[in-house]
């Protein structure tokens, strides 16, 4: 067989995967309590929390977000008061994005309700299965970074 016809095969497989595992999300994930954000917006509320980023073209960059796309939810988060907008006293031509304490409780329930859901899935493993499964997220993670 030939590195060419094994990569091919391999892509393939890593296809699979991955429509295997957006299934299985969108199964469990339904699962959960009906959210009222998409979940680019949850995206977003994460890395907002996170404090990963503080600017809109932190999070367009970050997220591999278009920042037209981002510019409308960021603006329904305004209207919504889950970010305030202040302007940078480093660069006057940034604004920085912060949670409001609003937006802080929607992450919460968000990220409460996500590690429940996570728990749930995990606890029909046995410890040692939960262990390989994390370590073998983590060699993804780790392989394709």
């Amino acid at each position: 067989m030939s590195n060419d016809s094994d990569t091919r095969r391999h892509a393939e497989a890593v296809l699979q995967f991955n429509r295997f595992y957006r299934k299985f999300l969108g199964t469990h994930v339904g699962g959960l309590p009906p959210m009222p954000y998409s979940l680019t917006e949850m995206r977003i509320l994460r890395e907002l929390a996170s404090n990963s980023a503080d600017t809109a073209a932190a999070l367009a960059r970050n997220l591999s977000l278009d920042s037209g796309y981002l510019s409308r939810i960021l603006t329904g988060f305004e209207q919504r008061a889950l970010i305030a907008r202040e302007p940078s006293k480093a660069d006057a031509r940034q604004t920085l994005l912060r949670l409001t304490e609003g937006g802080r409780a929607a992450y919460a329930a968000l990220a409460t309700a996500a590690i429940g859901n996570i728990e749930s899935m995990l606890a029909r493993l046995t410890k040692d299965e939960q262990a390989r499964l994390v370590e073998a997220m983590r060699v993804v993670q780790q392989l394709l970074s």
